[in-house]
């Protein structure tokens, strides 16, 4: 049953009303959200709630522009249930000032058919093309960006719409939900100008939303047989067999060994960058580290879903690389002096089995460490936990660029053996290969630590003359440990939002996420979501709004790229002309790769 407001039931507006609404709507906008107490905007309470989101989010209600991207090829299973249902009723539509807009659960329009010229003239004025973005964050209350809020049918009359692009429009939405998961896939709306309202607009939308639905739920009943075929298909297995598409795992009980909520989510973002065409030989990740296995797609998906022959597992696995993931984040130990050394002496430095060998082999011989990686790679953490194994937790940290004095500090705490952190010393003034030896010579225990996008080949050969060289990962390069690294972070926060783990869901949004700015934007990104999880599951509602809108997750050769060019930007000190310069590129093909990585 389609749920509205009683004052919608009848949606033409006079002309009286629509000036009312229109300065009740600038009112609202102009004094901010006390200017109108709560209920006395003179609109329906749904629209009221709708602009007082808009005005909490900054929403213009005159954009320059509206976000606009080619839909792409992403939404290929709700295009391919709307259509038939679209295309039976274009005849029956094709004299009427009427258009049907399908939108992905975005917000952005993926369809839109309109018939005549006048309708036509006006959807484009109103920027509703194929692409734009119509979320209510973009363009404020509508009968897309609100419906997707709000999850139930919305009507919204002309002026009623915060954005006065949209002023001429009335247009009725409805949300179409995928049947099977239960999950707002998008939604469809049918719109016109203000005067040309049908009573019976909003049941027609929400009719046609609901055949679309129908035809979503045939679609997943197929796509499901299809599953089970091939799972029945793998026959027994000794190491497992799994199945996998982009909502659903099916799997065997020596399979399901494996399983845990970063199951799916680590499984799929793996296949959904290297989609094999036919049956591969590859490693894959589980939660408990790398497997071989044979992997192929599903027959009659279309590449979608994939079937999984597990093998050996491929070292290093299991707990090693989970202990390496605690230390890395620098998780919270026991608090006893006696568990505190045993943890000390057994938990891991590193989340990458590489770098972790390397950094114990450096402590197993007590060596001066010169820890590097690109920014926010953990590189202080690290070096503070290097010498924390060496069971000093008191260390001293001196950055010598800043601080005239450095040297004085520094060779007094590494004569002492108190622990010395040289932090940074690829910033100028840096220290000289003197000072670095006649710190090195005091036989104290010793880290430095500097940015490897800066480490020129001067510095580099002095960093080698006096400490083993250990380079950090960036975080994207290693996506199968990220959610041992997550699960490590979460434990580490102090009070309830230590408790909060991320949904499969959010952990997927994580997983197609690059980390530009490494470990330290991981950090940050899970300690604001779990503040607001309140120490529950975390969401993708709780997370940044750039991770929510990321569709997919870069190609390995994209991630590469794009690597580069946020290294290049850091070695340029954030100049561009210089950014290009270093990576042999114009000015005008760098913008267009900050565009396309959504790099600022």
């Amino acid at each position: 049953m389609t749920r509205r407001d009683d004052d919608t039931a009848v949606p033409a507006l006079s002309a009286g009303q629509r000036r009312h609404i229109r300065r009740s709507r600038e009112t609202l906008v102009d004094g901010g959200l006390l200017a109108v107490p709560p209920g006395h905007a003179g609109v329906p309470p749904l629209i009221e709630q709708s602009w007082r989101r808009c005005i909490g989010e900054a929403v213009p209600t005159a954009p320059e522009r509206i976000g606009h991207a080619d839909p792409g090829d992403d939404h290929t299973l709700l295009r391919r249930a709307a259509e038939p249902v679209l295309a039976r009723l274009v005849d029956s539509f094709a004299d009427v000032p009427v258009a049907m807009v399908l939108s992905d659960a975005t917000g952005r329009i993926v369809r839109r058919h309109v018939g005549p010229r006048r309708q036509r003239t006006i959807m484009d004025r109103a920027s509703a093309v194929e692409g734009s973005d119509f979320s209510e964050r973009s363009v404020g209350t509508n009968g897309i960006g609100t419906v997707l809020v709000e999850r139930r049918p919305v009507l919204v009359r002309g002026p009623e719409h915060y954005n006065a692009l949209l002023e001429n429009l009335t247009c009725a939405g409805t949300p179409v939900v995928d049947p099977g998961t239960g999950r707002a896939v998008g939604s469809f709306s049918l719109a016109c100008a203000v005067g040309d309202v049908h009573p019976l607009m909003a049941v027609m939308a929400a009719d046609i939303g609901r055949q679309i639905e129908g035809r979503l739920l045939d679609e997943a009943v197929e796509r499901h047989r299809r599953l089970v075929r091939a799972y029945l298909a793998l026959g027994r297995t000794t190491a497992g067999a799994l199945v996998v598409d982009a909502d659903t795992l099916l799997g065997d009980r020596p399979a399901l060994a494996h399983a845990g909520p970063d199951l799916h989510p680590l499984l799929w973002a793996f296949l959904r960058e290297d989609r094999p065409d036919r049956a591969r030989r590859m490693r894959v990740p589980l939660p408990d580290g790398l497997h071989d296995a044979v992997v192929a797609p599903v027959e009659g998906t279309g590449g979608t879903a994939f079937s999984i022959r597990l093998g050996r597992r491929s070292p290093p696995v299991t707990e090693p690389a989970r202990a390496a993931v605690r230390g890395a984040t620098g998780q919270h130990v026991r608090s006893r002096p006696e568990a505190r050394h045993d943890a000390r002496r057994h938990r891991g430095l590193h989340h990458d089995p590489e770098a972790d060998r390397r950094l114990r082999d450096a402590v197993a011989h007590r060596e001066t460490v010169a820890v590097t990686g690109p920014g926010g790679s953990g590189k202080l953490r690290t070096a503070r936990l290097l010498l924390s194994r060496l069971g000093l937790d008191d260390v001293v940290v001196v950055e010598p660029h800043r601080d005239p004095d450095w040297f004085t500090t520094a060779r007094a705490a590494a004569a002492a053996g108190r622990g010395l952190v040289l932090r940074r010393v690829h910033a100028a003034p840096g220290p000289s290969a003197a000072e670095l030896r006649d710190l090195a010579a005091t036989g104290g225990p010793i880290a430095l630590t500097a940015e490897a996008t800066t480490v020129d080949g001067r510095l580099s050969d002095l960093l080698g003359q006096v400490a083993t060289v250990v380079r950090l990962p960036a975080l994207a390069a290693g996506r199968e440990h990220l959610p041992a690294l997550v699960e490590a972070v979460l434990a580490g926060l102090p009070g309830p939002a230590s408790g909060s783990r991320p949904t499969a869901a959010a952990l997927d949004r994580l997983l197609a996420w690059h980390w530009p700015g490494d470990i330290a934007e991981l950090h940050t990104v899970l300690g604001a979501a779990a503040r607001r999880a309140a120490g529950g599951p975390i969401g993708p509602t709780d997370l940044p709004d750039r991770l929510r809108a990321a569709r997919r997750g870069l190609a390995l050769m994209e991630a590469a790229e794009r690597d580069a060019v946020v290294e290049a930007l850091r070695g340029a000190g954030g100049n561009r002309t210089r950014a290009a310069r270093a990576l042999g590129i114009g000015r005008n093909t760098l913008y267009r790769k900050l565009r396309e990585f959504g790099i600022s």
